[in-house]
């Protein structure tokens, strides 16, 4: 295939791909991949696998590519995006090290953010969209900086971002969320209303309710009664149900939600009905709450689709039979309903009623089969029976099986949170806390915000014991390393308090060894440099222009280099720098792909 023919089956490729014919462009850069080493065609062809859900195969595609381009920005941050469909948490360390080799990259900036909006993870997101929101400069990415910062608990920098940066809009729900965020209720209110009576949403009706209720519960009654009579929406009256029940008005919350499944109108909102349970129970109707309650869990288990709920509906089933029934017709009761299904959640609620009505042997047998149904919830539920009754020695051991095995990151989150928090003081258990230490320096690429707090607490836990052990060297690391990793806006830990413990170390230390190694000449370095400027002075001015241009830069398209350059020659002169730089040992420019600006050159120098 010359060259001609390669160019324009390039296109053809690029043409099927954007009007969504992804199989048919597949083949194109299969067909034309065998003959050619252009990256563009490789890149492409994973971005038809990835649009395919063919991730396995983009994912090695990009792999493949990243082992001749390892400096490519793009590159990572689209095997961060493939990762992240795949739902691993090696995502968030492609992002990050996307953003890393170039700060300006708006996309990954953007994909990076995304994804740690989608953990939950709000603190870490911040920076990253400031970043982008102070690049792009667009409204939408100051919008969604104002929903992360709001979720984050930081409304009031969201109104803020709001005055200075965003166009005031009718039925702004950001600017709604976030007043509700920094406690200005009667503003919140006010709007929430307007928009709704604007735009016939049911969502700003909710938050108007909400708005005026957080202000004044009791003055909220009457326009909540108003709102459900007019709109027999579910979830305005699932919010009047438990505003009527917290103000001590049982009856009439009964009457909202009988009122609400006789109209047929709860749909499939199973909260408004395990509610019902309760409010049946309280006003004295047993058998109406008893089949409500058993109707439900019998559901509830027929799909096992939503543990939460179940897990809710038994707590519930579980208080209801020991408030109103003697102990041995609630278990009997409950075990005729639940012991047929092995489930974790069943196992664990019937961990608790044993629990609850004193059979610890019982109790510890069903924490025990949970434990080996589900190691990680379970094991957590189990080691939390254990330190209760004050064996230890066995929650140890079931923490360290577990810490041994968990393989999500968000989940060694939670049980780090577990085993760090003060209630039961498991971290005082030395080979436990070096366990956990070790397992979360394992993860740190994929940690988020609350498992680096977790990791610095950690930290500074184990520098507290080697001051007391007198090995202040070790002292001495521990608080390097947790002071180096420490959030910003961590919430449990700063970093004063390691510098507390490090000047404690230094007050008792006879002699301040020091714990970081010496750095090191890298002479290796140095030589490259000097090989590649003597390359640089080698070429004539045109070329120098672009290396310089692609130094600060690290990346430009073909339109960027002819407005550098005043000239329509730019391919033959990078083909002719890439051919000389290759001969002379340094690849220092790389083809990346091809966009709306032509070819796309990156510089890996």
């Amino acid at each position: 295939m010359d060259n001609g023919e390669h160019e324009d089956s390039v296109r053809r490729a690029f043409r099927l791909f954007e009007e969504g014919h992804y199989c048919e462009s597949l083949e194109i850069c299969r067909a034309d991949g065998q003959q050619s080493t252009d990256s563009q065609i490789a890149i492409l062809a994973a971005r038809n696998l990835y649009y395919l859900d063919r991730l396995d195969e983009a994912e090695a595609y990009v792999r493949d590519l990243l082992c001749s381009m390892p400096e490519s920005s793009y590159l990572h941050s689209f095997l961060g995006k493939i990762l992240e469909k795949k739902l691993e948490d090696a995502a968030v360390a492609e992002y990050v090290h996307a953003v890393t080799l170039d700060p300006g990259n708006q996309e990954a900036l953007r994909s990076y953010a995304a994804c740690l909006i989608t953990q939950k993870d709000f603190r870490r997101a911040i920076p990253v969209q400031k970043k982008l929101t102070m690049l792009s400069g667009k409204e939408e990415d100051f919008r969604v900086l104002m929903r992360t910062l709001t979720s984050a608990g930081q409304a009031r920098e969201a109104l803020s971002v709001y005055r200075a940066s965003v166009r005031r809009k009718d039925a702004d729900m950001d600017h709604i969320s976030a007043l509700m965020g920094a406690g200005i209720y009667p503003d919140a209110a006010k709007e929430a209303l307007a928009a709704h009576r604007n735009t016939g949403s049911i969502d700003f009706a909710r938050t108007y309710l909400q708005a005026i209720a957080l202000k004044n519960p009791e003055s909220a009654l009457q326009e909540y009664h108003d709102f459900f009579s007019a709109l027999g929406d579910p979830g305005i009256g699932y919010d009047y149900a438990h505003l009527l029940l917290s103000l001590g008005r049982p009856a009439e919350a009964l009457g909202v939600c009988r009122d609400l499944l006789a109209g047929d109108r709860a749909g499939s909102h199973p909260r408004i009905r395990l509610l019902l349970c309760k409010l049946n129970a309280m006003a004295g109707e047993r058998e109406k709450a008893m089949g409500c309650f058993e109707y439900l869990i019998r559901e509830a288990l027929a799909r096992l689709d939503d543990p939460s709920f179940l897990s809710d509906v038994l707590a519930g089933y579980r208080e209801y039979l020991l408030t109103y029934y003697p102990v041995k017709d609630a278990l009997a009761r409950f075990l005729l309903l639940v012991s047929g299904t092995p489930h974790v959640v069943c196992l664990l609620s019937t961990a608790r009623l044993f629990e609850e009505i004193g059979d610890l042997s019982e109790a510890q047998s069903y924490y025990y089969r949970a434990y080996r149904s589900d190691y990680l919830s379970g094991g957590v539920a189990y080691a939390r029976f254990l330190a209760h009754q004050n064996e230890r020695r066995e929650c140890e051991k079931v923490l360290l099986y577990v810490l041994n095995n968990v393989k999500k990151t968000r989940d060694l989150e939670s049980v780090a949170g577990f085993i760090l928090d003060e209630e039961l003081r498991l971290f005082s258990q030395q080979r436990l806390l070096d366990r956990l230490v070790r397992v979360l320096e394992g993860h740190i690429p994929t940690l988020g915000s609350d498992g680096f707090e977790y990791l610095s607490v950690a930290y500074l836990l184990s520098a507290s014991e080697a001051l007391k052990e007198r090995d202040y060297r070790g002292c001495k690391e521990y608080c390097l390393r947790g002071l180096d990793i420490v959030p910003s806006l961590s919430s449990h830990i700063r970093p004063e308090d390691f510098v507390e413990m490090i000047r404690t170390c230094k007050g008792q230390i006879l002699s301040d060894i020091p714990v970081m190694e010496q750095r090191k000449v890298d002479t290796g370095k140095d030589e490259r440099e000097e090989a590649l400027q003597k390359f640089i002075d080698s070429c004539d001015e045109q070329e120098r222009m672009i290396i310089d241009f692609l130094r600060t830069h690290r990346e430009a398209s073909e339109m960027d280099l002819r407005q550098l350059l005043n000239t329509r020659r730019v391919v033959g002169i990078m083909n002719r720098i890439m051919q000389k730089s290759a001969s002379s040992g340094f690849a220092i420019i790389v083809k990346k792909g091809s966009g709306q600006g032509g070819e796309i050159y990156s510089y890996t120098g």
